[in-house]
C-alpha cells in the first residue's frame, strides 16, 4: 500500500488516501471534504532509504 496525495478541483482542498496499486489504477477517488469527483493527484515528495551513508 502507498499513500497518495490528491487535490480536489471543486473545493481546492488537498487530502491523502492510502491505496493499493490496483485501487490506485482503477478506483474513482472522491474528495472527503465535499464529495467531488474532480480530483487530481498532487506532486509528492519521494524518500528513499538506503543502507549506505552519504559521504
Amino acid at each position: 500500500m502507498a499513500v497518495y496525495d490528491y487535490v480536489c478541483n471543486d473545493c481546492d482542498k488537498s487530502f491523502e488516501q492510502t491505496l493499493t496499486l490496483q485501487e490506485h489504477d482503477g478506483k474513482k477517488i472522491r474528495c472527503p471534504h465535499c464529495g467531488g469527483i474532480h480530483v487530481q493527484q498532487a506532486a509528492a515528495a519521494f524518500y528513499a532509504v538506503t543502507s549506505k551513508k552519504s559521504a
